[in-house]
């Protein structure tokens, strides 16, 4: 009997944000009727593709013992760099960003590892260096691509009634747990993360693994901008703008731990539908959009609690 309770409280530790997740979709289905439309379904779905993509890349270099907190105004960048080169040259506006973003990455991945700078301080410098070249490209205005060719593929058809960039957010889900799991990489990360004096001393280079990690955040980060524009065919110098700490939030609302070395991509994607959930309902509400933010405020700070006291209890 003594087993059984032991398991049943491994599980409700374990999942606890899939199981908070499964009540709250029972509890606003019942109580809300708008929330439980096939419509709203595929609207919720479709509206976490783009923080979806960005998280999972914000895992694996959470995991790693670092932050990104460039990927917004990175995201902005990008979107403007493939609008503005997709009105002349469709296959231009796709791959540049994805160019770029690998170089971003390394940047990032290179200033922290090299000069052994908090991870932090770097990629503060970062948002507001990217986010001023998003602003330098276009003067500050919107501009608006082609419609009405293959560019907006991903963003706009559907395959048996979902929309493609929706099968894209979960491929690039799938692709970063096999990867996280399932790979010498993987594990090294997870190594690095936990003690990365101890990988060194174990044969791992800490640097590289850190530095890939952000290049694969960054190419994630292509791709989310991508799916947007695609799906927009318009860019804004402030498109990404919070979505660093959106991604952060669903992070850590999925448990990986802020000090790295443990963490889930499964989970992360939990924490993102836990979050566009809540957005979800209290937009079904009209609750005011300033709200919503101190509602993620609340969120994020809890979370941290929660991670900071499960590690004293480890560390005890």
């Amino acid at each position: 009997m003594e087993k059984k309770d032991n398991k049943l409280v491994n599980i409700l530790r374990n999942q606890s944000q899939l199981i908070i997740l499964i009540l709250l979709v029972i509890v606003f289905s019942v109580t809300t009727p708008s929330f439980r439309t096939t419509g709203n379904f595929l609207n919720l779905l479709k509206q976490v593709t783009v923080i979806g993509v960005i998280s999972c890349g914000m895992t694996l270099v959470v995991i790693s013992g670092c932050l990104d907190l460039s990927v917004g105004s990175v995201f902005s960048l990008l979107n403007l760099v493939s609008i503005s080169l997709q009105i002349n040259n469709n296959f231009l506006g796709v791959i540049m960003p994805l160019v770029i973003a690998v170089f971003i990455g390394f940047f990032n991945g290179f200033i922290v590892t090299k000069f052994k700078v908090n991870s932090i301080i770097v990629t503060l410098g970062s948002l507001s260096l990217f986010s001023g070249l998003a602003q330098l490209v276009t003067n500050g205005a919107i501009i608006s691509g082609v419609t009405g060719t293959w560019y907006g593929f991903i963003g706009r058809e559907k395959l048996l009634g979902i929309p493609v960039h929706v099968y894209v957010f979960f491929i690039v889900a799938i692709i970063s747990q096999v990867l996280l799991s399932n790979t010498a990489f993987g594990r090294k990360i997870k190594y690095v993360g936990t003690n990365d004096s101890a990988a060194e001393i174990a044969g791992i280079k800490s640097g590289r693994v850190r530095t890939i990690a952000f290049i694969i955040s960054s190419l994630f980060v292509a791709i989310a901008a991508l799916i947007y524009s695609s799906r927009m065919t318009t860019a804004s110098p402030v498109a990404g703008a919070g979505y660093e700490f959106d991604a952060i939030t669903a992070v850590v609302i999925g448990g990986t731990s802020l000090a790295g070395g443990k963490g889930s991509i499964f989970k992360t994607i939990i924490g993102v539908l836990l979050l566009a959930l809540i957005v979800n309902i209290l937009t079904l509400y009209n609750v005011m959009y300033s709200f919503q933010n101190i509602v993620k405020g609340i969120l994020i700070i809890i979370a941290i609690i929660i991670d900071i006291r499960v590690r004293r209890r480890i560390e005890a």
